[in-house]
């Protein structure tokens, strides 16, 4: 080997310390920067927790979001009109037919059913038929007084009435109806109900629609039940219907103890008795002898003249319940008389002839009464003639026209 060689290994081995001792070196420093980073990575766990809610919670932060989020479609939502509140439906009660039971003449009756119909309509009015003609009685809630008594007209004219006094209740746009839209107006609805007597139809009641308020079948119900009333007003002899009385209440009374005497502190008590008195000695009075009255003979008979009224025989409850019946009958049948011929009425008592308009009819209503009362209480009484005076001639006799 020449001294090149020689030079040339030597710069190997050289070279190969060199580098193991870098290498050794490096590995040495990377070991430490190993070792401090495990620690700083050790650290870094204690400072950061596994559970980063912890260290930086979102939950509050949802909630929020989802508040802002509702608040938002709150805003812009559009908002509904509060409902309005709810009025109690009217109704019918026992306070109301015991108002329509305390009637005791017809057109106390209708004029109840008048006032008990108003909170299911309108305009409501009562009319009378009579041999195919329409006349109307009252109304009542009609704008500048009550323009139902001048209603007149013919069955023939109105489709709606033709039909009710066939006995069919009728609600009926007033625009159809030419006889109901010349007294009502057009563009409204009108309920009709039949109204009988004795199994016949005498007339109607008829209920307009209102803007607020239309209840048919309550209107319908009143009717029915006035009818019943008309029906038996003669035969219910008190006031109130002892059905619609208040209800007494009947409820166990508490048994109470009476209480213990208490001891007296003596035995025996002595009562005694006052002394009595001596009666106070009686004055003589003397009369001188002129003061004296006559002695009369005791066997004389004594005259005296008083003047003596006629007594009438007191009559039995039995004959009273007659008398009251027969007053009750007299005034229905006269009631009804006026109920359907009221311009009559008015008529004849100007010219003072009702009897001769009404003829017809008060002598059908007599002849009712007298096979209804019997002839005891019509031979004391007058009562027919007097509720005729009463009634239709406003106490005015001559004004009958007998």
């Amino acid at each position: 080997m020449d001294e090149r060689d020689a030079v040339l290994a030597e710069l190997h081995e050289t070279r190969e310390r060199a580098v193991g001792l870098i290498r050794a070196k490096l590995d040495a420093a990377a070991s430490q920067i190993r070792e401090a980073a495990a620690r700083s990575v050790g650290e870094l766990d204690l400072i950061i927790p596994p559970d980063l809610e912890a260290l930086l919670p979102l939950a509050p932060f949802h909630h929020r979001l989802a508040e802002l989020e509702q608040t938002l479609i709150e805003a812009v939502r559009p908002k509904a009109e509060p409902a309005p509140p709810v009025a109690a439906a009217p109704s019918f009660d026992l306070a109301g037919l015991r108002r329509l039971d305390a009637g005791r003449a017809q057109s106390e009756v209708l004029q109840e059913l008048l006032r008990q119909v108003e909170p299911f309509c309108a305009e409501r009015a009562i009319v009378v038929f009579r041999e195919g003609q329409v006349a109307g009685w009252a109304g009542a809630g009609f704008a500048g007084g009550d323009p139902v008594r001048g209603w007149r007209g013919s069955l023939a004219d109105s489709p709606a009435l033709a039909r009710v006094a066939a006995g069919v209740p009728v609600l009926a746009h007033v625009a159809v109806d030419p006889g109901l839209a010349g007294w009502l107006g057009d563009g409204r609805r009108a309920l009709a109900v039949p109204m009988s007597l004795r199994g016949k139809i005498v007339g109607a009641l008829i209920a307009v629609a209102g803007e607020d308020a239309f209840a048919p079948q309550m209107v319908q119900l009143l009717t029915y039940a006035t009818g019943l009333m008309l029906e038996t007003l003669q035969v219910r002899p008190t006031v109130p219907t002892a059905a619609l009385l208040d209800a007494e209440l009947m409820e166990p009374v508490p048994v109470v103890a009476p209480p213990e005497p208490e001891p007296s502190g003596a035995e025996d008590v002595a009562f005694a008795m006052p002394p009595e008195e001596e009666p106070a000695p009686v004055p003589e009075i003397t009369v001188p002898p002129g003061a004296m009255p006559p002695v009369v003979d005791s066997g004389a008979t004594v005259q005296l003249k008083v003047p003596v009224a006629p007594v009438m025989p007191a009559r039995t409850p039995d004959e009273d319940r007659k008398h009251e019946e027969a007053k009750r009958f007299a005034r229905l049948l006269v009631s009804e008389i006026r109920l359907y011929n009221e311009q009559a009425v008015i008529e004849g008592r100007q010219t003072r002839d009702i009897y001769r308009r009404l003829k017809e009819d008060i002598d059908r209503s007599r002849e009712m009464f007298e096979q209804r009362v019997p002839g005891e209480v019509r031979a004391q009484s007058n009562y027919f003639f007097d509720e005729l005076v009463r009634i239709l001639a406003d106490g005015d006799n001559d004004a009958l026209g007998l």
